[in-house]
């Protein structure tokens, strides 16, 4: 079942991606108003997270679970789908990047600079002095976009369910509404163990020599956050200055994206051969 959800959450996805799309979560801050005034206290911030991101995601997956029957069946998998769907969101992230490609390919470095502080939203750019810098917080960028957009949410569906997937995405949101310092805790700890097998998975896909060391140590890491250790295992050795050439950079970030395309596919095949052995 959850091969069948997730092919048919990545078809119908990849068919319906708009640049630019947002997740309309306007219903999520109007709810968390109710509570804002509640959590100065500590036991008011955990009600407030209990009635916001686990109710809801053990709703959905109890009420998913209850469902049986050919009828039920079908209506559980379609309501996986949308939901998936909907948690995955619909943005087409490789485009966004493309007006940034085309101004590097015509070597308009400035124009490459406020594309990717314009469509990226990539903090670090405020930071890049020059091509290199620039170019590397892109491919940091694409990456991270990646884990928080897909890999992160699939590997919760397919640990606890869709209501643990919908749970995930809820952290996030009341994180950013209410950035409670427990509250990162939680979003680090969710993200811990998904990272370190993508940073194993980008080994597997990518450079194995160098990106297989530093995703093993990853393992008994505790202290490196989630986005750090990606970055170590995709990007074992960075360019220094000197030695970067501005007319390969194009094609590196291509690589880049595509290396996280066949990580995605690992984890795809993965479940389907999981699913035909333990009908997982």
């Amino acid at each position: 079942m959850k091969f069948i959800v997730l092919l048919f959450t990545v078809l119908l996805q990849k068919q319906t991606k708009q640049q630019g799309y947002k997740r309309k979560r306007q219903w999520f801050s109007r709810i968390s108003t109710f509570f804002k005034s509640n959590t100065q206290s500590l036991s008011g911030q955990l009600l407030a997270f209990a009635a916001l991101v686990l109710l809801p995601g053990l709703c959905i997956g109890f009420f998913i679970d209850s469902l049986s029957g050919l009828f039920g069946n079908l209506l559980a998998l379609v309501l996986q789908v949308v939901l998936l769907l909907y948690i995955l969101g619909r943005d087409d992230f490789s485009q966004r990047f493309q007006s940034y490609k085309e101004c590097w390919a015509r070597a308009d470095y400035q124009g490459a600079f406020e594309c990717a502080s314009r469509f990226l939203g990539i903090k670090e750019t405020e930071h890049a002095h020059d091509p290199c810098q620039l170019h590397q917080s892109v491919s940091r960028a694409v990456v991270h976009a990646w884990f928080v957009r897909f890999f992160v949410f699939i590997f919760w569906y397919l640990a606890v369910g869709i209501g643990g997937s919908f749970a995930c995405l809820m952290s996030y949101w009341f994180y950013r509404e209410f950035k409670f310092g427990w509250a990162k805790s939680v979003v680090e700890a969710m993200e811990w163990l998904p990272s370190r097998l993508l940073a194993l998975t980008t080994a597997l896909a990518g450079d194995f020599t160098h990106s297989f060391p530093p995703a093993l140590k990853s393992l008994l890491d505790f202290q490196t956050e989630s986005f750090d250790v990606l970055t170590k295992t995709v990007f074992p050795a960075q360019e220094d200055a000197e030695n970067f050439v501005c007319d390969l950079a194009d094609d590196t970030l291509q690589e880049t994206n595509q290396l996280m395309f066949r990580c995605a596919v690992i984890w795809l095949l993965l479940v389907a051969v999981l699913t035909v052995f333990t009908g997982f």
